[in-house]
């Protein structure tokens, strides 16, 4: 295996850290995850890549709206059972 040293800002290094424990890995295989990860994106420009990340940002606001609306229309449904009874 081979070594290198990056510098990770504070706020990085604990973000890092709290990822790595929640998943009971260290700090150096939560780093390798992540650049595995970051690896196994199939694309070839930084265009692909921004297309990607866009359709992702795009998926994430359309799932959060159907959450919102599901949270509207289960806070009336309670509201009417709580009036009939």
């Amino acid at each position: 295996m081979a070594t290198a040293l990056i510098h990770f800002d504070d706020k990085q290094k604990q973000r890092l850290t709290r990822r790595a424990r929640l998943r009971g890995k260290s700090f150096s295989q939560g780093v390798r995850d992540a650049v595995d990860l970051y690896l196994s994106v199939p694309v070839e420009t930084e265009a692909e890549l921004s297309a990607i990340a866009r359709e992702a940002s795009e998926s994430a606001d359309r799932s959060i709206a159907k959450l919102d609306e599901t949270i509207a229309y289960l806070k009336k449904g309670l509201r009417s059972l709580r009036k009939s009874r």
